[in-house]
C-alpha cells in the first residue's frame, strides 16, 4: 500500500483526485483533523448541545448514546459543516462534524464524509502503511492508531469506502492516554461506524 500523509485524510486526497489533475494539497500541519481541513470550504454551524440531530453536516449521522457508551465520556457539543455542494461545481459534496465534551479540547471526535469518483481499488491503494482491515463495514475499511506527538494523546482513525462515498472518523484522546486503551476502543467504534453508514444510507434514500 502507498504511504499517505497523516495530515491529509485519504478521503480528501481521493475526492480531489476525482475532480482535478492539479494534485493534492500540501503543507498541512500534522494536528489538522478532517473537519478542520475542510473549514476553508465550508462555514460550520455554531456548536449546539447534543442532540446531534440538531447540528448540521455529518453530525446527525452519529448516535450520541453509542459514542458516549463506547468512550465513557459525556460529549455535549457538536458543530457540523453544510451538506451542500461547494460553489465550485467541480468540487464534491461533503459533510463534516466535530464533537467535544465542552470540558477541554480533547477528547474529540471528527467525522468527514465526501463523495468521490475514485474506485474502491484506488481507495485501498492509497491507504497508509500500518492500517488494519475491518470486515463488514462498507466495501473496504481500515483502522489505525496514531501515536505521534501532536500536542494531544493517541488518536484512533477509522475510515471506509461505500458506494462512491468515503467516510473518515478520528477520535483524539487527551495527552498521556495509554495507546493500549485506544486500541481497545476499536470494536466499539466499529459499531459506531456501522451506525453512521446505515444512517447515511437511509438519509440518501
Amino acid at each position: 500500500m502507498k504511504r499517505a500523509l497523516i495530515a491529509i485524510p485519504v478521503a480528501f486526497l481521493l475526492a480531489l483526485a476525482a475532480c482535478s489533475d492539479d494534485g493534492s494539497p500540501s503543507g498541512e500541519e500534522p494536528v489538522d483533523t478532517a473537519a478542520q481541513e475542510s473549514s476553508e470550504e465550508s462555514s460550520p454551524t455554531e456548536p449546539v448541545e447534543l442532540d446531534l440531530a440538531d447540528a448540521a453536516g455529518a453530525c446527525p449521522l452519529i448516535d450520541s448514546a453509542t459514542l458516549n457508551s463506547v468512550t465513557g465520556e459525556d460529549f455535549r457539543f457538536a458543530s457540523g459543516g453544510p451538506g451542500e455542494t461547494a460553489e465550485d461545481e467541480e468540487a464534491p459534496a461533503q459533510l463534516t462534524c466535530a464533537v467535544q465534551t465542552g470540558e477541554a479540547a480533547y477528547p474529540d471526535l471528527t467525522l468527514f464524509v465526501i463523495g468521490t469518483e475514485a474506485t474502491v481499488e484506488i481507495y485501498e491503494e492509497e491507504l497508509a502503511d500500518g492500517t488494519e482491515a475491518i470486515d463488514g463495514l462498507g466495501e473496504a475499511a481500515y483502522w489505525i492508531v496514531h501515536t505521534e506527538d501532536t500536542g494531544a494523546g493517541p488518536a484512533l482513525e477509522m475510515g471506509w469506502y461505500d458506494g462512491g462515498t468515503i467516510f473518515e472518523m478520528r477520535y483524539t484522546t487527551p495527552v498521556d492516554t495509554d495507546p493500549a486503551v485506544v486500541n481497545d476502543l476499536v470494536a466499539g467504534f466499529t459499531e459506531l461506524a456501522k451506525g453512521i453508514a446505515a444512517a447515511h444510507a437511509e438519509q440518501a434514500g
